[in-house]
């Protein structure tokens, strides 16, 4: 009797269910009526005139005087509530302050133009918005910020289930961008190609042309300049087949960077002075970067004066309108003026200018951050799949269960539906469990691939140095001295002066000290002696100061260790080493490197003053050695105290290292 009652209440409650639903349906399509008639209102407005300006603004090609036009359809907008019309002359608005480089307009042009996205009727409004904010920050270097709004503006036309080529293409396009900046090529290059084939599937020659252009300088980084060129000319067939300027401009740059690659620098010199031409006062980004090619072609032709005057009128260009990823390659070709006209003092100061802008665009921070956001995209994707899937399967099954509802009991229903909805639950909590241990192991590949990747652009950076301060440095002070002995030739009696003879001393110091700095940016000795021999070697130099006694000992075979990790297991004991110097106050040092099947170890202890080593290890004074025990699946432990010394130990799997080296 129970079992029967229930059953007529859960009918009683089904039929209130529909009742409910009717109501609620009636109710949105009264809703649905009155906005259209709302919308018919719009409309009556005057909104040719509006479509008029915006047409007029458009073509328009001075950007002030189309911003006023399109500031007039935006006012226009805004009284008639046409939201079609304030969000199209927003976003078109936005664009003409990018010609310009003004980013932070551009900012508040899409944060405006979000407002409207939701009423407009325009395909993709807030991917728009989000990519245009994204190309703002681009452009002032903030690679974070950009990826940030590019993953929003990809994820965006998910949620609405609208998703135009145009969007995805340029998004792609521009995600390739962050990534060559972040020195990631291969990377930027499947974005640029992908980018390329959803252009060439949708005819968009605007889309096809900028991914063209990024791909072909890609090929270009890498010393493939006939794909290159394959790239620009095709860039050129479309510019002139629709008489877009700036896309014949924008062939001319690419086509003269890409003569500069294989020597043919007139030809190089006569299309970047087309590009200029074409571009200036117009296209301010294109004249900007085809001005320091011509520098980079002028200088190859000898043409030093003409190609200093070009690179710096394109540097100062480059800082009014805030092109931040132009200053690098604008040092770089100064550097190259100056060095070849032996104006030493300006090629260092653009030297240290250069080095102070790489290191605030590719540290290790941005690069890890930009990579975690990917992966983050990534299992978003992923969890949105799964999700989907099981609606799928739900919708199946209720259609399944309402289709035999008649047929079968409802006992049999309930117990069907509940191992039908176990079963589900079973599998996502599978799927859940698997997805969560492909994430973590892509996050430690990845970490341990930028942590290398830091590691190894800082041996090259080291490197650089090092041969700047040998060969350029040191060969103007072997001329000075040159130059001071012939002049004591000339007058015997000047070498009884004083002035003279701490003159001769002053330079033979400073010869000795670069010497010792190149030594330690970049140890030769480890290509002449094994790792413990050079290790050694730098024991004695320290001691040379009488302050600090190493005890060192070296045990094991350390042969199977790549030069690789040899140089970088000399630079962990450099490091510990250093800090012992500068910091302990020590006069007694234990330094012992033990190497068996399994483990290399590095075990080294101090007499100093010690510290806390706690409130050490939250500082950046250990991060390099940090990151290059990461790299090298390692790990450390320091043990200190106040006046009871420090003992550090690091120990690294050697399978491992080995392992890793043969990839």
């Amino acid at each position: 009797m129970y079992f029967v009652l229930a059953i007529w209440s859960m009918l009683q409650s089904c039929r209130f269910l529909f009742y409910v639903c009717f109501c609620l349906l009636l109710l949105c399509m009264g809703t649905h009526a009155y906005g259209q008639e709302n919308t018919s209102l719009v409309r009556g407005a005057d909104t040719l005139a509006i479509k008029s300006l915006l047409k007029k603004a458009d073509g328009t090609p001075n950007p002030d005087s189309a911003i006023a036009v399109f500031d007039q359809a935006l006012q226009l907008s805004k009284a008639a509530n046409y939201a079609d019309g304030a969000f199209t002359a927003l976003i078109h608005k936005s664009i003409k302050y990018y010609e310009k480089g003004d980013y932070t307009n551009i900012r508040k042009c899409c944060v405006e133009a979000l407002q409207w996205s939701e009423k407009t009727r325009e395909q993709d409004a807030t991917a728009q918005c989000y990519n245009n904010m994204g190309n703002a920050y681009l452009g002032e270097g903030d690679y974070i910020s950009a990826s940030t709004y590019y993953y929003k503006a990809l994820d965006q036309p998910k949620k609405t289930q609208q998703s135009s080529p145009e969007m995805r293409a340029g998004i792609y396009n521009n995600l390739g961008l962050v990534n060559i900046r972040l020195g990631q090529p291969d990377k930027a290059l499947s974005y640029f190609l992908q980018a390329a084939d959803i252009a060439r599937k949708s005819n968009l020659d605007y889309q096809l042309s900028n991914a063209l252009a990024n791909a072909g300088e890609y090929y270009n980084s890498v010393h493939k300049p006939d794909s290159a060129l394959k790239c620009f000319n095709e860039i050129m067939q479309i510019g002139q087949k629709s008489g877009n300027v700036e896309q014949i401009a924008q062939a001319n740059d690419e086509l003269g960077k890409t003569f500069i690659e294989t020597g043919d620098y007139q030809d190089a010199v006569h299309d970047l002075q087309l590009a200029i031409s074409q571009s200036e006062n117009r296209f301010p980004y294109i004249a900007a970067d085809a001005s320091y090619s011509l520098g980079d072609a002028l200088c190859h032709t000898g043409q030093y004066k003409e190609a200093e005057a070009i690179l710096l009128a394109t540097l100062k260009e480059t800082r009014e309108h805030n092109f931040k990823d132009n200053y690098m390659i604008c040092y770089s070709k100064l550097i190259d003026v100056y060095k070849a006209t032996a104006q030493y003092k300006k090629a260092l100061n653009y030297t240290d200018s250069l080095a102070i802008w790489k290191d605030s665009l590719t540290s290790f921070e941005k690069a890890s951050a930009i990579n975690q956001m990917e992966i983050k995209y990534r299992t978003a994707e992923k969890d949105k799949q799964i999700v989907q899937n099981q609606l799928v399967i739900a919708q199946q099954q209720s259609k399944l269960v309402k289709k035999n509802i008649w047929i079968a009991s409802i006992a049999g229903s309930i117990i069907l539906l509940s191992i039908i909805l176990i079963s589900v639950f079973l599998n996502s909590s599978q799927k859940q469990r698997l997805q969560a241990e492909q994430i973590k192991t892509l996050q430690q590949e990845n970490t341990i691939s930028i942590l290398k990747g830091v590691v190894q652009g800082e041996d090259k950076e080291r490197g650089r140095l090092a041969r700047e301060l040998h060969d350029g440095i040191g060969g103007m002070l072997s001329a000075a001295m040159m130059r001071m002995m012939s002049i004591r030739h000339e007058k015997e009696e000047i070498t009884r002066m004083p002035a003279y003879i701490e003159s001769m001393n002053l330079l033979d110091e400073m010869g000795d000290e670069i010497r010792k700095t190149a030594h330690n940016l970049m140890p030769e000795v480890l290509l002449k002696q094994s790792l413990p021999e050079a290790i050694r070697t730098y024991c004695n130099f320290l001691e040379k100061s009488k302050t600090l006694h190493i005890d060192f000992q070296a045990f094991g075979v350390f042969d199977k260790i790549s030069q690789k990790n040899k140089l970088n297991i000399y630079r962990i004991v450099q490091e510990l080493l250093k800090n012992i110097t500068q910091h302990a106050n020590a006069t007694n040092a234990l330094l012992q490197l033990l190497v068996n099947d399994q483990l290399l170890t590095i075990t080294i202890e101090d007499d100093g003053k010690g510290f806390n080593a706690e409130e050490i290890r939250k500082g950046i004074g250990l991060h390099n050695l940090q990151t290059r025990v990461d790299s090298m699946f390692g790990h450390f432990t320091i043990e200190s105290g106040a006046d009871k010394g420090t003992s550090v130990y690091i120990e690294f799997d050697m399978q491992k290292m080995i392992a890793d080296e043969t990839i």
